[in-house]
C-alpha cells in the first residue's frame, strides 16, 4: 500500500511540477495515435470475443458430458 501512495505522490508532483511544453503535434502524428488506440480496442474485443467463445465450450462441453454418462 506505501509502495502505490508513494507512487502516485511522485505521478502527482510530476504532473503538477512540471512546465508547459512548446510542442507540435501534427496531424499525421494525431491520426497514427488514434489508430492505435482504435487498434488496440479493437484487438482486445477480439482477443475477449475468442476467450469468451473457449470458455463457454469448456462449460458446455463439460455439462454435456454429465448428460450423456446419466443416460
Amino acid at each position: 500500500m506505501e509502495l502505490t501512495s508513494h507512487f502516485s505522490t511522485e505521478v502527482y508532483r510530476y504532473i503538477i511540477l512540471t512546465s508547459s511544453v512548446l510542442a507540435y503535434l501534427d496531424p499525421g502524428s494525431g491520426s497514427f495515435i488514434l489508430q492505435l488506440i482504435l487498434a488496440s480496442l479493437v484487438g482486445s474485443l477480439f482477443v475477449f470475443k475468442n476467450f469468451w467463445k473457449k470458455l463457454l465450450s469448456f462449460v458446455r462441453g463439460i455439462f454435456s458430458r454429465d448428460r450423456s454418462d446419466k443416460e
